[in-house]
């Protein structure tokens, strides 16, 4: 087997995993014509996880979520699609999808693994997406950082990764969409609207509604909805096989095995 890239340095492929246990591996993606910001190798993922499992350890009461690593470090992989910008932009609410395809065609798509994806290009309809099981299988959530390009207030008008212990809004919204593609905010949560969101509070993680989002946002405001909401038959944030350390009972997404 090759040697993997040490960290810090360009890697097209997962490097070998620290842990076999579901986990969340990191990509910076470009378009075949996507202009490089090297985001990947110059810091900016790495801080913009640092801040998210800040703010997550913070909001949980110092639980973790288990991060893809090589040698102790975030594994953080390139990839380079097949597509255009032009044509990827032109899917408008569906640049997740042609995202998570060119990924699994390409066989970087593995196992019980989640993936946070940082394109770095451009969407007419949103500033990320992420699926939502059962409604849409995948286990991909994504941020564009070009984003909303004509829109009164483009994506890319905000930065990635600024602060390790401050989460900005392109940080969390990829958490956010994580969220989103495990399943969550799910049907039977009693704020649940408008496919996964709550609507209880604009300064929620999960929020959407006619309000603007409220930053830096709470985790399950009342913990009635996702995250520590004590029922039994509704699916819960805190024991997700993503939580480190790893629940007794954990469950994984629909369509994603143990």
């Amino acid at each position: 087997m090759p040697t993997a890239a040490p960290i810090g340095q360009r890697t097209t492929v997962d490097r070998p995993d620290d842990s076999d246990l579901p986990q969340i591996h990191l990509v910076y993606a470009l378009a075949s014509d996507g202009v490089d910001r090297f985001f990947d190798t110059n810091g900016a993922i790495k801080t913009s996880v640092e801040s998210v499992r800040y703010w997550f350890r913070t909001q949980s009461s110092g639980l973790d979520l288990r991060w893809d690593t090589y040698n102790g470090e975030l594994d953080v992989t390139f990839f380079r699609l097949g597509s255009t910008e032009k044509s990827v932009t032109a899917l408008g609410a569906y640049v997740r999808d042609v995202l998570e395809q060119e990924l699994k065609a390409a066989g970087g798509i593995q196992g019980s693994k989640q993936y946070m994806v940082f394109y770095d290009g451009a969407s007419t309809y949103a500033c990320g997406g992420g699926a939502w099981p059962p409604l849409l299988y995948g286990v991909v959530g994504a941020m564009y950082l070009k984003g909303l390009p004509d829109g009164p207030v483009p994506c890319d008008s905000n930065t990635l990764g600024a602060s390790p212990t401050t989460p900005g809004y392109l940080d969390i919204a990829m958490l956010h969409e994580f969220v989103h593609s495990l399943g969550l905010t799910p049907t039977c949560a009693p704020n649940q609207h408008s496919s996964g969101h709550v609507s209880d509070s604009p300064n929620d993680l999960m929020w959407a509604g006619d309000a603007p989002w409220d930053l830096p946002p709470k985790l399950d405001i009342g913990n009635d909805d996702y995250f520590r909401h004590g029922n039994p038959d509704c699916p819960d944030l805190a024991n997700v096989g993503y939580i480190d350390p790893l629940p007794a009972d954990y469950w994984l997404p629909p369509g994603v095995s143990r």
